[in-house]
């Protein structure tokens, strides 16, 4: 599933996936200040276009499971739920990914569509994909294991959507919610040495 999945990305962004140079505008921009939604909000009314009530709590929501790593919640999300958000094309990229890591792979293609449908920067969705393969490659490394390597997978993934973040504490969660997913006693990892990524490849995806 994971190889038709990374040659899946490569089609959709046309050759080999490069690691997405971060900048503050989409680096889990998933966290949006709240005058800038009521600033879209107001340009609706402006405008005339009807504001269909929404879910103001929903995008962090979303954003704090996908920090830890609930798919099964972010996989509950649907179409109806987050078409009349002002951030409905991350909404569905959240979405997407709570998919993938669950194994539908099919449901997830249709909400990445969606995403880009709803105007979600390529930046961003090269992002949060590329989170997603570190994520399952992680998971792999966890099953067989090699509880460095799964550690080290899991910190990739944290830090090229949400750098700004405490990210030895989201890793760590993150790391515990997965070996739980994998049905694999967690305890032990709460002593184990975590190993970040290296500063050189935190720079190197770093706001210019």
């Amino acid at each position: 599933m994971l190889s038709s999945l990374t040659k899946w990305i490569r089609r959709l962004f046309g050759s080999k996936p490069q690691e997405p140079e971060q900048d503050e505008a989409t680096t889990l921009a998933f966290s949006e200040e709240p005058s800038s939604v009521d600033k879209k909000v107001s340009a609706f009314a402006e405008e005339g276009i009807t504001v269909v009530p929404y879910d103001e709590n929903l995008l962090e929501r979303a954003r704090s499971q996908w920090q830890f790593g609930d798919w099964e919640s972010l996989a509950q999300l649907e179409r109806s739920t987050i078409q009349h958000h002002p951030e409905r094309a991350k909404l569905a990229l959240l979405a997407a990914s709570g998919h993938f890591q669950q194994g539908n792979i099919a449901v997830a293609k249709q909400f990445v569509q969606l995403a880009q449908d709803w105007g979600c920067s390529r930046r961003l969705l090269g992002q949060v994909l590329i989170a997603g393969v570190h994520n399952s490659l992680g998971r792999a490394a966890a099953t067989i294991g090699d509880k460095d390597r799964a550690m080290s997978h899991f910190g990739n993934a944290v830090s090229l959507v949400t750098p700004g973040s405490d990210l030895r504490l989201v890793t760590r969660a993150r790391t515990l919610e997965q070996y739980s997913q994998l049905g694999q006693p967690p305890t032990e990892l709460l002593h184990h040495d975590l190993q970040l990524p290296s500063k050189n490849t935190q720079e190197e995806t770093a706001a210019p």
